[in-house]
């Protein structure tokens, strides 16, 4: 008996399904318990049953014993019939929920839209969901199998984990209406995250828009690529597409219009919305798009030697790497946890390079991109569809914020860790190193000086231009060049008034759009619920017109030769004025440098 419960723990514990051999263990449902009963450690002992009740329900009811009926009373209100809806894959109940301004709203969180990606189905393309036949209860959220960024020794979430969100500005969703949709991308790296844990719903469910969020595909069990047939990549994004797919066709059931879908995201999750626009999969799919501190043209958005990094994860686990095919099956039998473990092997300082696991230009059949992006969007192969693109005032916070109490360290080894920290040790050749760092140095700090907390901000400057502005800069111009719709550009240094040093880092503007995300984060003051207010009726008049209107304030869409954005540095329309620049960070010295490794 004591082997038939490990093994059922252990099995649970590394894949979720608590199985028994020779034993058909179904889980539970609403209406009536169907449970597993234990009488011996043999299978025909072991049996699965369905009942009503365990207990005399209606008899310890009669004696008014329920101490805990006020919260089944609770229960009944927010988890009651009022949000459901029926779908084209079967009945889904969800709960309600209040958001910021006090207004109640559906909740439907934890809808499944592609089959699990476990035991075969891992590093391969998602399948769409089947059918259910009970009613879905949409009240769990879930996250992809990840690390923790501080702490790649901390691992979360799972393997199964490919399920929405859906969030509806009513208390009775009504499959007649047609709202506006907003899809939100999470950010993370590709690396971490969920579509819960950075976007919340309660500021958006006080307007009438329906609200979207789901997992994909992380790391490892996301962006790994053979760089062939086998496992050609990109499963983290293709996730997204079937995510999109599956809002075509269901949302309208939750009142939504599949004809107005507006796709944001922010880092990450900004460039995940840019690469779609590139990508023959994504057509049809979604109207507009918007992405935060994050393009496709970002350096850190493609994967630097993909195959290579395959055969040392195979190589740190026992498996053979003499074929993708023989990697690949060995890898699909090893325990996540234990593939997870292997993630501080591609990190060569802290938690750098950011993006070891990303997108890949593919070489399989049904490739989700198929080429370099600067030569696709050069060559105009990009949706011609409205795009808002944004960048903070100190981008580079990520990763210098985690730099700052090792400055003095980081200084002495500049030259050894600036190929990691400025992302060139898979694109530079090794005798380039030192004299890339040296000029990067020098001309940022300026002559002979070190890396202190007095210039830190000089520091900062150097990762906003290297890591963001300089290919944001690029994508907006690009696309403007080659696409009738409109392009829009804004550069945000509102610092808020809970900011002593009056930074904008990377995602600064995420609260007035998706609220707070740590649980120690500060409320909105009045004047930053002024400035919420304002983004959020930006974006509201965007995804219902496709043009960005903010009251009392011009804002024009850029041009191919000079980049025209709006500069926002306070809520009020006298600080939201329109700028042109010839450059956004000094183009020459970095193009000197040869760093842009995706411009060819």
């Amino acid at each position: 008996m004591k082997d038939v419960i490990f093994d059922m723990l252990i099995s649970f514990a590394k894949t979720g399904n608590p199985t028994i051999k020779g034993v058909n263990w179904e889980p539970t449902k609403y209406e009536e318990l169907t449970y597993l009963n234990i009488d011996g450690f043999e299978p025909e002992y072991i049996k699965l049953r369905t009942v009503k009740e365990l207990s005399p329900r209606a008899f310890w009811r009669s004696l008014g014993l329920q101490e805990n009926e006020n919260l089944m009373l609770i229960k009944d209100e927010f988890y009651g019939a009022k949000a459901f809806v029926e779908t084209s894959l079967g009945k889904v109940q969800g709960h309600l929920m209040s958001s910021f301004g006090g207004k109640t709203f559906s909740a439907f969180e934890g809808i499944p839209f592609a089959k699990p990606p476990i035991g075969d189905k891992r590093f391969e393309e998602p399948e769409p969901v089947e059918p259910w036949h009970d009613v879905l209860e949409a009240k769990l959220l879930t996250e992809c199998a990840q690390t923790v960024m501080i702490n790649p020794r901390s691992i979360t979430g799972g393997e199964d984990c490919l399920y929405l969100n859906v969030y509806v500005p009513r208390e009775e969703p009504n499959h007649e209406e047609k709202l506006d949709v907003i899809i939100h991308i999470h950010g993370g790296a590709f690396m971490y995250g969920s579509g819960h844990k950075y976007a919340k719903p309660q500021l958006l469910m006080d307007r009438d828009i329906i609200f979207v969020t789901f997992n994909y595909r992380l790391g490892i069990f996301g962006f790994l690529s053979t760089e062939d047939e086998v496992v050609p990549g990109n499963n983290g994004l293709k996730d997204q597409v079937l995510a999109l797919k599956w809002v075509q066709k269901n949302i309208a059931s939750f009142g939504g219009n599949p004809d107005s879908v507006t796709l944001t995201g922010l880092s990450a999750g900004g460039s995940s919305v840019h690469l779609h626009y590139f990508s023959e999969m994504s057509k049809g799919l979604f109207h507009r798009g918007f992405s935060q501190s994050g393009c496709a043209l970002n350096q850190w958005t493609i994967q630097k030697q993909p195959a290579m990094k395959a055969k040392i994860l195979a190589q740190a686990v026992g498996c053979p790497t003499n074929s993708s095919l023989t990697l690949v099956d060995c890898l699909k039998q090893k325990p996540y946890i234990e593939l997870l473990a292997q993630i501080p092997l591609f990190f060569s300082y802290l938690f750098m390079p950011i993006c070891p696991f990303a997108p890949v230009v593919e070489k399989g059949s049904k490739p989700f991109l198929t080429g370099e992006l600067y030569h696709l969007l050069r060559e105009g192969q990009v949706q011609d569809l409205p795009w808002i693109m944004s960048n903070t005032a100190h981008e580079g916070l990520l990763p210098a914020a985690f730099l700052k109490n090792d400055l003095e360290t980081v200084n002495k080894r500049w030259d050894d860790l600036a190929p990691i920290l400025l992302d060139y040790n898979y694109t530079l050749p090794l005798s380039a190193w030192k004299i890339t760092a040296e000029k990067a140095k020098q001309f940022y700090l300026g002559d002979n000086q070190d890396i202190t907390h007095e210039n830190f901000l000089k520091f900062v400057k150097l990762f906003t231009d290297r890591h963001f502005l300089m290919e944001a800069e690029d994508a907006v111009k690009m696309q403007a060049n080659v696409t009738q719709s409109p392009v829009y550009y804004y550069f945000f240094g509102y610092p808020g008034d809970n900011n002593a040093d009056k930074t904008v880092a990377h995602g600064g503007d995420r609260k007035y759009f998706f609220g707070k995300y740590l649980p120690n984060s500060k409320e909105l003051t009045p004047n930053e619920l002024k400035m919420k207010d304002v983004l959020l009726d930006m974006l509201v008049a965007y995804a219902k017109t496709g043009k960005p209107v903010i009251d009392g304030v011009t804002w024009e869409p850029t041009s191919c030769d000079k980049l025209q954005y709006l500069n926002m540095s306070g809520f009020e329309p006298e600080n939201m004025k329109m700028q042109t620049t010839g450059e956004l960070s000094p183009r020459n010295f970095w193009e000197s440098l040869e760093l842009l490794q995706n411009k060819k």
